[in-house]
């Protein structure tokens, strides 16, 4: 599977989903423009009634989550900026760290979940996230929660689960990540799916940031919602672009081993990996750095675009910024608690 413009059309048609972008979508979200949106996000469900929510002053939050697999490679590190983005916004803002999700879907011990979410803790504060103004939180615990995911299980049954397999199950398979959707992995995704819904059950608008590739989470949710009753529509999701990963790979993840960089790594070895990136793709939705450009909070619609130019000309202002995005990155990474 190739994450490219093909892709994304593909997704947007298949799914009716409404693309972000210039032209396409007539609403703003949080005093940032539909130019600025789409450097972030590639299509949504849902997202102007949220938009029209959040203008009107009804109760609305957005939520996210990361997988505790191990220490966070730039999907997950630029997952997390776009929330901190938004909470800087004034958006009410949750993060919800996947301990459980880990310890089922993964079988990861206890212990270790419980130590790697310690780590993540820390680093979501020391990026810029506010907890005292947003939600920081693991699912261990938060047995409100857990009971949302028992009374939502009743609404939803294995075929569901099937489907909702996010569009990358192919290609871990093939890595050896998994070889089957075993029954701790449908528990994951429920308690997901339950993150969302909690929300939803309490009154509020909730969007849902994820990537485009695990864009059938919120669909799964807002299915069992639907059934279960409550006002499924309020729950909207925005869908962020892939960083492709590095040897063809078509995403950076934890997951594939040698598929990107992460924060386990030295410096100078981040910087000789990114340095070395030939960075030949035609399309600007394959080039890793141009998207991990984009997603740094400060870059907007127009200096996305004059990014995207330079590096189609090859103007010397595009290895400027390589060079600047480099040091960026390693700064980020060396955030995260040895």
């Amino acid at each position: 599977m190739k994450f490219d413009t093909a892709y994304y059309e593909n997704v947007i048609d298949q799914h009716r989903y409404e693309r972000l972008g210039l032209g396409a979508i007539d609403f703003a979200l949080a005093g940032m423009s539909p130019d600025d949106l789409r450097t972030k996000w590639v299509c949504h469900t849902g997202a102007r009634e949220f938009a029209e929510a959040v203008t009107s002053g009804q109760p609305a939050i957005v939520t996210t989550g990361v997988g505790l697999g191990g220490p966070p490679h730039a999907g997950t590190v630029f997952q997390l900026l776009r929330a901190i983005k938004l909470q800087r916004q004034g958006l009410d803002v949750q993060i919800v760290l996947g301990d459980l999700d880990s310890y089922n879907a993964r079988r990861t011990p206890l212990d270790v979940v419980r130590r790697i979410a310690d780590q993540y803790e820390e680093f979501v504060r020391r990026l810029g996230f506010d907890d005292q103004r947003g939600v920081l939180r693991r699912q261990e615990g938060h047995t409100d929660v857990l009971a949302t995911a028992f009374l939502l299980s009743r609404h939803l049954d294995d075929a569901d689960f099937q489907w909702a397999e996010e569009d990358l199950s192919g290609l871990y398979r093939s890595h050896g990540v998994f070889d089957h959707l075993s029954y701790g992995m449908k528990q994951a995704t429920l308690l997901m799916a339950a993150d969302f819904v909690q929300l939803l059950s309490e009154g509020r608008h909730v969007l849902v940031s994820l990537g485009v590739d695990e864009h059938k989470y919120v669909a799964l949710a807002r299915r069992g919602a639907e059934r279960w009753g409550l006002p499924a529509h309020r729950l909207s999701g925005i869908y962020t672009k892939m960083i492709p990963g590095l040897g063809g790979l078509p995403k950076m993840s934890k997951s594939i081993p040698g598929s990107g960089i992460d924060a386990s790594m030295y410096a100078e070895d981040i910087r000789a990996l990114l340095s070395a990136d030939t960075d030949t793709a035609p399309e600007d939705d394959g080039s890793a750095l141009l998207q991990m450009y984009a997603c740094l909070p400060e870059v907007d619609g127009l200096a996305y675009d004059r990014a995207a130019t330079a590096r189609r000309s090859g103007a010397p202002e595009w290895q400027a910024l390589r060079e600047e995005l480099v040091e960026r990155v390693i700064t980020v990474f060396s955030l995260w608690p040895k």
